[in-house]
């Protein structure tokens, strides 16, 4: 048959009413099955992996939710129905075969088209949204995304709709993965095409369907890692037999569309549909099973809204209707569902109704608003530029583009270059720590100072110099013997003694070695400072066992700060990557280019107090600095296993001090909120009243400390009450969690005329 002819039973061209309401029914079943995932969980069902429960487990969990009332029926429908959604796959599927094929028939007839052609229209009607997607994408990640850096190549390759490997296949958003399955698909289609002519249909899909069941069954059988890509359709031939299928019912609707009308609605076909896919739901909860199951549940439900819809095509001929809208919009809403419906419904809360109800009419109004701007924006801006071509000529219109993309870069550039000049950031997720330039890594420490290094660190209200002596430690380095007649303090702790935010000389070890030197003597009394910004319980008790027996101290001082419950459950690995060790350095060209500080400005601080006003819940960055965490009632990881795991610690210090004759001291640090106002603090969280007592008690780790201080047989100096009664403005950084040399200041006043009260130097008039 020659292109442009058919045969006499065959259809006029046109569109197919019904293809553009199951493409609507499919996009709408993905939807929701994406949307109940987040409710109720991932199915067992069709989600083969390699730790699957046993087979009585997998039936077990499409039992009945009770407790709801009359919302029981309506909530386990939607469970049903939502986790059945993979099937809408199947249909885009098939329809997608259906819809490619018929369309050629159309144009071609049964002869051959030229591939090249074919790719070209394929990849018009594909890469401008999938590229305007990948757009917004990239700018989330920059602006939004706190800490995600961007991944050059997989960007690049997904870009392209490479998606095989495991860390692309759900990259960026997870349900794309379906557009590098449909991308191999058309790769493949001429091939198909020319199958399709030489074999003919029947034998076309059951050649298919061998060979992609034998391949996919191996993979099933072989892959642990690989098992969900290699099931969903990472590589194409395992989703072959469904798109085949449409390619197929294309071939014979073309050439007798009322013949296989009547048959796929004929009651017999509608028992055989419903008898395939009970079959193949059941086939869904084994691994053989799934071999054949994805294709037996499409065909099946296929088969059963075609007669659905054919009904419904009868009341409205024209083509018209929600489903049809959906249908006819499906790639772009596709697009941008998961998004809306991870920004509209959180994870969990399966026991709220009403909850449920209104995310799922939030995240569809996103979708559809989405969908509308993303093909209003690309239908305009491929407008703009076939208008420029038009005007300018290709290569003019590309330089132009060149020149927007390069005033958009160096704009950005500047702008983060501006803001590392007047309001540096501690880009804590993207470079590291502020404190990282003066760090280095520590076989046994962890990670302590650049010895006998003097580094400059500035960032958000922080201008300060770090000096580290010969041990890598800051402050000064003292003989390891000690002339008879001085009094030797041994201080150890985290960035509150190091100290950070301040000059070394102003740290309180420091300040307080000066006026004690004013009360006791020049040179009479040493304080060596070991103490390094991050450091937690099981540092300090490192750095006793190290250091102690080689310089004897006479009084070993720990400042303990509320967070170190919290610290000691951390292992030194993962606060070494928190620290930036291996990252490219901060003031780094690949930094800059990377927009750190402006990532971080927009991503923490101007999101998160974004979301406070449109979520109602505080600022996570806020909440941080401010420490609240330990101060929340309630029996947390940090009040308990934290607790158990410092007194182990600091009964190491205990032992190691008893066996050189020291004493020891705890020297209690509040949280900034305990002490400061919250207008003194300028990233203290909206949302959280320190003063409900049902949820916060606002010394809880100073009552643990005491305690175990007292178990122990430590010292207890509580610096809460000492901060608390400064004058004038706030001793922490407004905008850190630190002292001000302020606090330093007063710390080392207050121990200075404690420590010489209770009768520590005596020994020293003796």
């Amino acid at each position: 048959m020659t292109a442009g002819r058919r045969s006499a039973s065959g259809p006029r061209p046109g569109q197919l009413t019904w293809v553009d309401r199951l493409k609507g029914v499919a996009l709408v079943w993905i939807f929701l099955n994406h949307a109940v995932e987040r409710i109720f969980g991932f199915p067992y069902m069709a989600n083969p992996t390699a730790d699957w429960p046993p087979l009585r487990d997998r039936f077990g969990q499409l039992a009945l939710r009770t407790g709801h009332g009359l919302w029981d029926i309506p909530l386990n429908a939607l469970r049903y129905v939502g986790w059945t959604g993979d099937q809408g796959v199947q249909l885009f599927l098939i329809v997608s075969g259906f819809a490619l094929t018929w369309g050629l028939l159309n144009r071609y007839g049964v002869e051959s088209f030229s591939a090249l052609d074919f790719y070209r229209r394929r990849l018009t009607r594909i890469y401008p949204l999938w590229w305007a997607v990948h757009l917004l994408a990239l700018g989330g990640i920059v602006f939004l995304a706190s800490g995600r850096s961007i991944e050059v190549t997989q960007f690049a390759l997904s870009m392209l709709g490479i998606r095989v490997t495991g860390s692309l296949f759900y990259y960026l958003v997870p349900s794309w993965w379906f557009i590098g399955l449909i991308l191999q698909l058309y790769l493949v289609y001429p091939l198909i095409w020319e199958g399709l002519r030489r074999f003919g249909p029947l034998q076309l899909l059951l050649l298919t369907c061998v060979c992609a069941f034998a391949i996919r069954g191996i993979g099933l059988a072989v892959f642990t890692e690989y098992l969900d890509p290699w099931q969903r359709g990472a590589i194409f031939v395992t989703r072959l037999p469904e798109f085949t299928l449409g390619v197929c019912l294309a071939w014979w609707m073309f050439h007798d569309r009322i013949g296989v009308d009547r048959r796929l609605r004929h009651p017999a076909s509608t028992g055989i549909a419903v008898l395939g896919y009970v079959v193949g739901l059941v086939l869904s909860f084994t691994l053989i099973g799934m071999t054949i199951a994805p294709f037996l549940l499409g065909a099946s439900v296929f088969v059963l809204l075609y007669a659905a819809l054919h009904r419904v095509a009868r009341r409205s001929s024209d083509g018209k209707g929600a489903l049809a809208w959906i249908g006819a919009h499906s790639y772009a809403l596709f697009l941008v569902h998961e998004p809306a419906v991870s920004m509209a419904i959180p994870r969990g809360h399966a026991d709220d109704a009403w909850r449920i109800l209104a995310g799922l009419i939030a995240a569809a109004a996103l979708a559809v608003a989405g969908a509308l701007v993303l093909e209003s924006a690309v239908s305009g801006a491929l407008g703009l530029l076939g208008r420029a071509r038009s005007r300018l000529g290709m290569l003019r219109t590309a330089l132009s583009c060149a020149a927007l993309v390069a005033f958009a870069v160096t704009l950005l550039i500047g702008t983060e270059l501006a803001i590392r000049w007047k309001w540096p950031q501690e880009a804590f997720a993207y470079s590291g720590w502020g404190e990282r330039p003066a760090l280095e890594p520590d076989p046994d420490f962890g990670w302590r100072l650049r010895p006998s290094a003097v580094t400059r660190l500035r960032w958000e209200s922080y201008d300060y110099t770090v000096t580290a002596n010969s041990l890598g430690f800051p402050g000064t380095e003292y003989p390891r013997e000690k002339a008879p007649g001085t009094y030797r303090i041994l201080t150890t702790g985290d960035a509150f003694t190091s100290a950070e935010g301040v000059d070394t000389k102003q740290s309180w070890p420091r300040v307080l070695e000066r006026l004690l030197a004013d009360r006791l003597g020049q040179g009479r009394v040493q304080i060596m400072d070991f103490a390094i910004s991050g450091y937690g319980p099981d540092q300090y008790a490192e750095i006793v066992e190290r250091f102690a027996p080689q310089f004897r101290p006479d009084l070993i001082v720990i400042g303990f700060f509320v967070n170190d419950y919290g610290d000691v459950l951390e292992g030194y690995e993962k606060v070494r990557h928190e620290i930036g060790f291996g990252r490219p350095r901060p003031d780094s060209l690949r930094s800059i280019l990377n927009l750190s500080h402006l990532r971080h400005l927009i991503g923490v601080k101007l999101r998160g107090r974004v979301e406070e006003v449109l979520r109602g819940r505080p600022n996570w960055y806020g909440y941080y600095l401010g420490n609240f965490r330990y101060l929340e009632r309630g029996e947390h990881d940090w009040n308990t296993r934290g607790r158990d795991m410092t007194e182990d610690c600091l009964t190491q210090v205990a032992n190691i001090a008893e066996g050189i004759g020291a004493m020891v001291a705890i020297a209690m640090i509040p949280a900034p909120v305990q002490v400061c106002d919250p207008d003194e603090l300028a990233y203290y969280p909206r949302h959280v009243d320190l003063q409900d007592s049902e949820r916060f008690d606002q010394e809880l780790p100073q009552r643990l400390t005491r305690d175990m201080a007292r178990r122990l047989g430590f010292a207890f100096y509580d610096l809460l009450p000492v901060l608390r009664s400064v004058g004038g403005d706030c001793p922490y950084q407004p905008r850190n969690m630190h002292w001000t040399a302020v606090g330093h200041e007063v710390v080392a006043g207050y121990l200075s005329k404690t420590l010489i009260d209770a009768g520590y130097f005596d020994v020293m008039k003796e």
